[in-house]
């Protein structure tokens, strides 16, 4: 039987929130995905000087070294031209190990750590580094990890219609030594980009392949960096520079110009219950219904301190994402959802052991006995029988009876009401989920105001 070769490029992201070019012909290559990161101002950059590594006693020193070039280099360029009047300003302050304990890290708009390699390690990834933004503190956490990566050319072979087939795939690994000055550099130049609000930008494979063999220069820093392993040669460049402006305006970070399109909350991504009990499998719903049969985004899953749990591809198929039993610890997890064709974000949040709001309401639950007319109502809404006002109505006895908590806080609200919840009406009304279930989604309508209740 016949081999046929494949000519394959694997891209393994360095910035694994968003996907290679592949996953969507709708996007275009020669562009920029969307990144909705921003900063409100001038950003303070806080590099945490890396815990002492017996085997490469100077790597911190290294770190800390490469971040000022790194930050310098963006300065000058985004300030070129502007004589003594620079407006693109961007402060770093180095927190060496002896003042990390007492540090206030609330000044930090940017927080660089320095690890060997990632550490929970989601999906087995290899990464030169990554950018987690937390959309609820409007905070960016970058790792940058230092060991060396180098290319290992994979043989993988399959047969379809009969037929063979092989390629030869690249599965990077860390060598175990310091990485070079050359991917420390294109690296944290590279994520601080995308801190700034840069996604990666898309070369054609062809394209990609001269790139990597050293016969063209990168047209931007910002592409995906594990890829082109072989290029001795990174620049932030002219195209860097002008997607920057196009997102700020001329006025630099202090002076923004307003948004006119992207980088809004979508308000379709939520968690079936607000709490959860070490090990117990989480439920994430997204509303799929303004996707089109070539979307795509990212949702992750990050720790109270910033980590990265989860990374998971999502498209108009997989409206229910269910998330696997490592959530053990007694804290509160952030999933987030990105759009790098719209630029669009989401978030939710849950928490894990730690008692709630939601379970001190459901304690209350147990011990009152919810009328049967409450139930008819959400039967009736769930079918779209009685609108979202007269449904609220029904929400006052919940309220009165301190099942759930009216939240009084002056946060801004959405109209828009998950399908999920209106989806647990129905549920509980056939007695198909518990009633703490459902009281769980009603406590999400009141904290996000999507509904509104008189007392």
């Amino acid at each position: 039987m016949k081999k046929i070769i494949l000519n394959v490029i694997t891209i393994v992201l360095v910035f694994i929130l968003i996907f290679g070019v592949e996953a969507s012909p709708v996007f275009a290559a020669g562009q920029f995905l969307l990144m909705p990161i921003r900063v409100q101002h001038g950003p303070t950059i806080c590099a945490i000087e890396p815990q002492a590594n017996a085997k490469f006693p100077t790597v911190g020193k290294q770190l800390l070294d490469e971040t000022e070039y790194a930050v310098i280099d963006w300065k000058t360029k985004l300030n070129e031209g502007l004589g003594r009047h620079p407006v693109w300003n961007i402060t770093l302050v180095k927190v060496p190990l002896r003042q990390q304990n007492g540090f206030d890290y609330t000044k930090c708009d940017i927080t660089i750590h320095y690890l060997p390699q990632p550490q929970e390690n989601p999906n087995g990834f290899i990464a030169t580094g990554v950018t987690i933004p937390n959309f609820e503190t409007g905070k960016t956490n970058i790792e940058i990890y230092y060991l060396d990566i180098q290319p290992n050319w994979v043989k993988t072979e399959w047969i379809e219609n009969g037929q063979g087939y092989y390629a030869y795939v690249d599965k990077p690994y860390y060598t175990g030594l310091v990485a070079t000055s050359t991917q420390l550099d294109s690296t944290i130049r590279h994520e601080m980009g995308h801190s700034f609000g840069l996604g990666h930008y898309i070369v054609p494979y062809d394209r990609l392949h001269s790139i990597i063999n050293g016969l063209e220069d990168m047209p931007s820093i910002m592409i995906d960096t594990v890829t082109v392993l072989g290029v001795k040669h990174y620049d932030i460049t002219s195209l860097d520079l002008a997607q920057i402006k196009s997102i700020y305006g001329n006025g630099g970070f202090d002076n923004q110009a307003k948004q006119t399109s992207g980088y809004q909350r979508v308000y379709e991504l939520s968690a079936s219950r607000q709490s959860y009990q070490p090990g117990e499998k989480i439920t994430l719903n997204l509303d799929t219904n303004t996707f089109g049969q070539n979307s795509f985004a990212e949702i992750i899953v990050i720790d109270s301190n910033n980590t990265m749990m989860e990374n998971i591809g999502v498209s108009k198929t997989n409206s229910t994402i269910y998330l696997d039993g490592k959530y053990q610890n007694n804290e509160k997890y952030l999933a987030e959802l990105i759009n790098p064709i719209t630029g669009d974000f989401d978030f939710t949040s849950f928490t894990v052991g730690t008692p709630s709001k939601i379970q001190d309401a459901n304690q209350e639950t147990d011990n009152t006995v919810i009328p049967t007319w409450i139930k008819d109502n959400a039967k009736q809404w769930a079918s779209n029988s009685i609108s979202d006002d007269e449904f609220a109505k029904g929400l006052q006895y919940f309220i009165s009876n301190k099942i759930i908590l009216q939240n009084q806080s002056d946060s801004s609200h959405s109209n828009h009401i998950p399908n999920w919840v209106k989806n647990n009406a129905g549920l509980w009304a056939s007695g198909q989920i518990s009633d703490q279930e459902f009281v769980a989604g009603l406590q999400y309508l009141t904290d996000n105001k999507m509904i509104s209740v008189q007392q």
